[in-house]
């Protein structure tokens, strides 16, 4: 076993006692002084030999990019890079170049040998097209390229679009790690009509048996607010209209974008904010007609004085 402890060579003397006793604690990233116990720094970086270090004239431990699930071959495979140049950074004679050419072109081919490999490449370049659009992180993307992956196994890709399954994957990501994305969003940025990813959606949580769980209305609320620009007391009374909507179980089976943007219709003509049903909606990115039917069950049912 190696020690963690270890002289350094740097510096030889304590700024304390002065004697020449400085060690590295690596484990903890100090350097103190074992005779007098002076702690001379506490945030030094990890002295193992595996540190990367960026140096050109240096032996790097580590290279290549990090494992991933969006990639079709998780990361793993070679690349032979276009430059003709040895790990030296010395050029490649004439006599080799030919040859290496060729190994590059065979390379390139055998990367995707697979129909599932050519699957694979096909969605996860759609997968990352969706992400830019989206602006969603990098770990709802590894999960949706998990839950792809899974329908593969499964052969629910069988029969129907890549790109639909990939898409109603990144859907169902942004549900399981609440992050507020409609099928509208998907649909807009895939070019993919809502009914087709719905139908991948409900296959996948069907036949993987995925957990997904309910949206919070809290989140969707507060983005509509954003979106439509409504000052901070309409947002409390919707928020207060939205605990009793929960309270009496009248949420249960709507869609909890159209009754957020319901209530917030609801609040703002109490505070005589004046927006329109069709503001909200396109706020909401619902139709003024789901606003107007959801407005009008909830205040049968919850009364507020429109002139307080």
């Amino acid at each position: 076993m190696t020690s963690n402890l270890y002289f350094s060579n740097d510096m030889l003397r304590c700024g304390r006692c002065g004697k020449e006793s400085i060690i590295h604690d690596k484990s903890l990233g100090e350097i103190f002084c074992k005779s007098c116990g002076f702690v001379i720094d506490e945030k030094i970086n990890n002295l193992n030999q595996d540190s990367i270090n960026f140096n050109d004239d240096k032996n790097n431990r580590r290279t290549g990019t990090k494992m991933s699930m969006s990639v079709h071959d998780f990361g793993l495979s070679t690349m032979i890079g276009s430059i003709n140049k040895d790990a030296k950074g010395k050029p490649i004679s004439a006599s080799t170049n030919a040859t290496i050419k060729r190994i590059r072109i065979q390379d390139q081919r055998s990367q995707l040998h697979r129909s599932v490999d050519i699957n694979y490449k096909t969605a996860f370049d759609m997968l990352q097209r969706i992400q830019d659009k989206m602006c969603v992180s990098d770990h709802i993307k590894e999960h949706a390229a998990y839950i792809y992956r899974k329908a593969v196994e499964q052969k629910i890709t069988q029969g129907r679009s890549i790109n639909a399954v990939i898409a109603a994957s990144m859907y169902a990501a942004c549900r399981n790690t609440q992050t507020l994305r409609t099928l509208r969003d998907i649909s807009e940025v895939t070019d993919i009509k809502p009914k087709k990813i719905a139908q991948s959606y409900r296959a996948i949580v069907k036949q993987l048996n995925l957990k997904i769980p309910v949206v919070n209305q809290v989140h969707c609320l507060s983005k509509i607010s954003n979106n439509l620009g409504v000052s901070e007391k309409t947002k409390y009374l919707a928020m207060e209209i939205l605990q009793k909507a929960a309270d009496l179980r009248i949420l249960a089976g709507r869609d909890p974008v159209g009754i957020s943007a319901a209530i917030l219709y609801y609040a703002c003509l109490i505070k005589k904010e004046t927006f329109t049903q069709t503001q909200v909606a396109e706020a909401s990115r619902v139709t003024a007609v789901t606003v107007r039917n959801r407005f009008h069950e909830i205040k049968k049912i919850i009364h507020i004085d429109l002139n307080k």
